[in-house]
């Protein structure tokens, strides 16, 4: 039993989504903000650690499937550069240095044999770090359009990329100026407890110690590859519709991402620094430096256990997002109207060219559709007549009540109606002078009383129509009120859209039926 609903619910939810607006759009796509990696740097005590993202970009591809007018899903390709710098922050102190390794020191210059160690400390050490990526986005779409030509509109999307990268390097910068080195070379001699080319000493450059302004010259790994593997990232997009045609939508919006796996790959890292496996000191001038090799902070272990100094690596951006979003397929006859095959004149069917005759069943539907035209204005003229007949008898029993004290015209005058704009109440100046020739009527006969109905169209709601045709007519009955006739010879009502004049059909036929009728009470003699 459960099995049978569960097929009719599907069956159910099938025909749903085929009886609703569908589509298929090529997306073309470009962003731009704040883009690098997120990571926590640990076990660096001699430097501060500083990151800071870097302006990236995206640009790419997509396909986009709409169940119904309002969701959809995506899926896409596209490339993506996430930039970040690193600012390893020295202040020369003592007991901040980074040691590479011990060494043993035989020149004539100390005049015997001893061990040191040779440390680097670092100012305004900066590593830039880049990754390229392939990007394969899913997503679920929701949108949103106003108006009747729908030209502007909201959307949200959320979903996850696929990342693969295909480039991932790291690079080191150079002093500006002489006086800005970025690394110091020394070394440490435990027996003399003594610092040679340290940050209270000279440079001993026939030593290999001494400072270094250019390390993208000097040091081996300045720059280099780093290792990135597979990720995912959650996706999030808002943002605006603005129609560019039937078929073109451009998108405006922010977005933002971020990683959720670490992409660092596990491997054989090395320290940040390393010395040469031999000896350092070469015994040449100006030869600090030489031997020793770089190693960026995401590919670099210390202590034992070889620990990294950076546990997780994920990307993060965020920024804005424009883009072109390109219909497929056939547009809909709502938005791309063609021309009938036929065109039915004086009940005649003209055929407008030989490749497009109509069915047998259209040319059918036609003849019935302008016989039921026909009909319906029948029906119309003839409650024209017989309205028309009514006021007639009306008239005449008036007439015949009252003999000889109303001239026909007078009568005419007091049921003569007024028009009244669309939603207005305001008297124009054809309705004026309707209303003073009725004051001149009911000065001429003070015994008469005036029924004031308002009306209105069949456009807007009942309860405002309502509140509308009451106002009309109390606009006349003031107007008169005014010009000196007693307001005890007025009474108000509203028929609302109710009574209408014509046909509520046409924009020619509303017109008539904005107004106000007048009719005549307790006639008496004078």
């Amino acid at each position: 039993m459960k099995k049978n609903i569960l097929i009719l619910l599907l069956i159910l939810l099938s025909l749903q989504l085929a009886a609703q607006e569908k589509g298929s759009h090529i997306s073309l796509w470009g962003g731009m903000g704040p883009t690098g990696f997120r990571y926590k740097a640990t076990g660096i005590d001699f430097a501060t650690p500083k990151r800071d993202l870097l302006c990236g970009g995206q640009a790419g591809i997509g396909y986009s499937y709409y169940f119904s007018k309002n969701v959809g899903i995506s899926i896409g390709a596209g490339i993506s550069h996430y930039r970040t710098r690193l600012s390893l922050e020295g202040n020369f102190l003592p007991d901040q240095y980074f040691m590479i390794g011990n060494y043993t020191d035989n020149d004539p210059f100390l005049g015997h044999i001893t061990d040191y160690d040779l440390r680097v400390r670092m100012q305004n050490w900066t590593e830039y770090q880049s990754g390229k990526f392939v990007e394969i986005p899913l997503m679920l779409n929701l949108q949103k359009k106003f108006g009747d030509k729908e030209n502007f509109g909201l959307y949200l999307s959320v979903g996850a990329k696929f990342q693969l990268p295909f480039s991932a390097k790291y690079w080191v910068t150079d002093g500006d100026q002489e006086e800005q080195y970025k690394l110091m070379i020394s070394g440490y001699y435990p027996e003399d407890n003594l610092e040679l080319g340290g940050f209270d000493g000279q440079p001993l450059p026939q030593h290999g110690f001494g400072n270094i302004y250019n390390p993208s010259k000097v040091i081996a790994g300045a720059s280099g590859k780093l290792n990135f593997k597979f990720g995912i990232s959650a996706v999030a997009e808002a943002g605006i519709l603005i129609s560019l045609s039937r078929r073109v939508d451009l998108a405006l919006g922010a977005f933002i991402d971020g990683g959720l796996f670490d992409i660092n790959k596990r491997g054989a890292f090395k320290a940040m620094f390393t010395g040469p496996e031999t000896d350092y000191i070469s015994g040449a001038e100006n030869n600090v430096g030489n031997g020793i090799t770089y190693n960026s902070i995401l590919n670099s272990t210390y202590g034992n256990d070889n620990r990294r100094y950076v546990n997780k690596v994920k990307t993060i951006s965020y920024g804005g997002k424009a883009g072109l979003r390109i219909k497929l397929g056939k547009l809909s006859e709502k938005e791309e109207p063609k021309p009938l095959p036929c065109i039915p004149t004086n009940d005649t069917i003209y055929i407008q060219q030989p490749s497009q005759l109509p069915s047998d069943s259209l040319i059918k539907a036609i003849i019935d559709a302008l016989g039921v035209i026909q009909k319906l204005q029948l029906i119309e003229q003839a409650k024209e007549q017989e309205q028309a007949k009514e006021q007639a008898k009306e008239q005449e029993a008036l007439y015949d009540y009252y003999p000889g004290i109303y001239a026909d015209r007078d009568m005419e005058i007091l049921f003569e109606p007024i028009y009244f704009d669309l939603n207005q109440t305001t008297l124009n100046p054809e309705s004026i002078k309707t209303l003073n020739a009725k004051v001149a009527i009911l000065k001429k006969h003070p015994g008469i009383k005036l029924l004031v109905y308002g009306n209105t169209c069949d456009l807007g709601k009942d309860a405002h129509n309502y509140s509308l045709g009451k106002q009309r007519a109390d606009v006349a009955k003031q107007y008169l009120i005014n010009k000196g006739i007693d307001f005890r010879r007025f009474e108000t009502s509203t028929l609302s859209k109710f009574n209408p004049e014509l046909p509520n059909v046409s924009e020619e036929n509303r017109k008539h039926n904005r107004r106000c009728d007048f009719k005549p009470l307790f006639l008496q003699d004078n």
